[in-house]
């Protein structure tokens, strides 16, 4: 199965189509027994194109200021998909890893786009601290400085505990 981009794209978490997650299953599966043995190819967070130039010395202040903020933009906006799809999964049930399975791996996708970010972000940091540039950046969002153990039940339940708590005292 694949997961594609639902059309209210996360927005409605009253969608019945993906429940507020944003993702929903394409219902296409592998044609013979020999496909499903095989593990499928996961998209390739690698794949993206950087932001960050090979001559990062040519840049001038302005222009690693604005690679900074589309770094940090980019990080808030899939850590709110992360988090979507975290309170879309039901952790009281006893087979929600099995039967989420593509969530999981959905969430382990953004993770691993996620850390790419930040050592671009850790690099563009280095680079305005060698040249002795101040600079204040700021995360709009709880996770995007936050690496997230996909594997761990407890870390993903303490993470939402947290992130409603948050938002409950922001109120």
């Amino acid at each position: 199965m694949t997961v594609e981009i639902c059309p209210c794209e996360g927005l409605n978490p009253k969608c019945e189509k993906c429940f507020g997650s944003g993702y929903i299953d394409s219902g296409s599966t592998p044609k013979s027994a020999r496909d499903q043995a095989k593990p499928k190819p996961v998209e390739n967070a690698k794949a993206r194109e950087s932001l960050l130039p090979d001559d990062m010395d040519a840049l001038s202040r302005k222009e690693m200021e604005n690679i900074a903020i589309k770094l940090i933009d980019t990080l808030d906006a899939k850590s709110k998909k992360q988090m979507q799809l975290l309170n879309s999964i039901p952790f009281n049930t006893t087979t929600f890893r099995i039967v989420l399975k593509d969530k999981f791996r959905m969430l382990q996708i953004l993770e691993s786009e996620k850390k790419i970010l930040r050592a671009e972000l850790s690099a563009i940091n280095q680079e305005i601290a060698s040249k002795k540039y101040t600079s204040h950046y700021k995360f709009r969002h709880y996770l995007s400085d936050k690496e997230i153990d996909v594997s761990s039940n407890r870390q993903l339940k303490d993470l939402i505990r947290e992130y409603k708590k948050l938002k409950n005292n922001a109120s």
